[in-house]
C-alpha cells in the first residue's frame, strides 16, 4: 500500500479537483479549505474552479492567518476566517512549534515532527461546521478540504446536520500519524461518512478503496477522497 503526504501539486490532489469538476454540471462551486494554513492549496482551488467559485478558507493561527490574508483580502471570490472548525463551539488552544507553523493541532500532540513549544500556542475561536454554514445561509457544499493534523474527525462531527441531509459532496480528509495521539481511525471515518466512496489520493489521482478492519489502520500520512453516492 503506497502512502504520499508531499506537495499536493505532485501527490495527485490536483488530479483529485477533477473529480469535483466532473458532478458540478455547469454550475459556480461552493469550495471549502480547512486548515488553509498560507493559502497554498486556495490558490489551487482559485487556480481550477476560477474566479465563479465560491471559496471559504478557514485559519486560526494569528501568523499564518495574515499571510493568508495578504494574497486573497483582496480577491472578491475568497471569504477568509480566522477560525477554527470543530465538533463544538468555544475557544481553544491551537498547539503549535512556531507561529504560522503547517503542523499546528487543536489537538496537544505527544510525537509533533517537531516538538511544540507553549510559547506558541494560541487561544483560538473555534465553531461547528454547521452553525458556520447556517449563519452564512449556504445550503451545499461541492467540495470540503480538511487538513487540520489529526482533529479532522472532529470537523466532520460538527457538520453532523450536512451530513445527514447529503448537503457535502465531496470531501477530501488527511489521515496519519496525528490521528495516533487524537485517538482516531479510519473505522470512525467510514462510520461517520455512511453513503460515500473512498479513494486514495496518490500520484496520478485517486484510487478506489475499501476498509478491511486493521488491516486499514496505518498511520502512515495520505489523503483520502470520500465522494457521495447519490449525487
Amino acid at each position: 500500500m503506497n502512502f504520499w503526504a508531499s506537495l499536493f501539486r505532485t501527490s495527485g490532489e490536483r488530479e483529485a479537483l477533477d473529480v469535483v469538476f466532473g458532478r458540478l454540471n455547469g454550475r459556480a462551486p461552493i469550495l471549502f479549505d480547512v486548515g488553509a494554513n498560507i493559502g497554498d492549496y486556495t490558490a489551487m482551488l482559485l487556480d481550477r474552479f476560477g474566479s465563479s467559485a465560491k471559496i471559504f478558507a478557514f485559519e486560526p493561527s494569528l501568523g499564518a492567518f495574515g499571510a493568508l490574508s495578504e494574497k486573497f483580502d483582496a480577491v472578491p471570490s475568497v471569504t477568509l476566517s480566522r477560525l477554527a472548525l470543530s465538533d463544538a463551539s468555544g475557544d481553544r488552544t491551537l498547539h503549535s512549534d512556531a507561529d504560522g507553523s503547517t503542523i499546528a493541532s487543536l489537538e496537544n500532540l505527544e510525537s509533533p515532527i517537531r516538538p511544540f513549544d507553549p510559547d506558541h500556542f494560541q487561544t483560538v475561536a473555534c465553531m461547528r461546521l454547521d452553525d458556520y454554514c447556517a449563519e452564512h445561509a449556504i445550503a451545499r457544499i461541492d467540495f470540503l478540504k480538511v487538513d487540520v493534523e489529526g482533529h479532522e474527525l472532529s470537523v466532520l462531527r460538527g457538520a453532523t446536520r450536512l451530513l445527514a441531509s447529503r448537503a457535502i459532496d465531496v470531501i477530501q480528509f488527511e489521515f496519519g500519524e496525528p490521528n495516533i495521539d487524537s485517538r482516531t481511525f479510519m473505522r470512525d471515518f467510514v462510520n461517520l461518512l455512511q453513503g460515500y466512496d473512498f479513494f486514495r489520493i496518490v500520484p496520478g489521482g485517486p484510487v478506489p478503496w475499501t476498509y478491511a478492519g486493521g488491516r486499514s489502520e496505518i498511520f502512515a500520512t495520505i489523503n483520502y477522497l470520500a465522494v457521495r453516492r447519490d449525487a
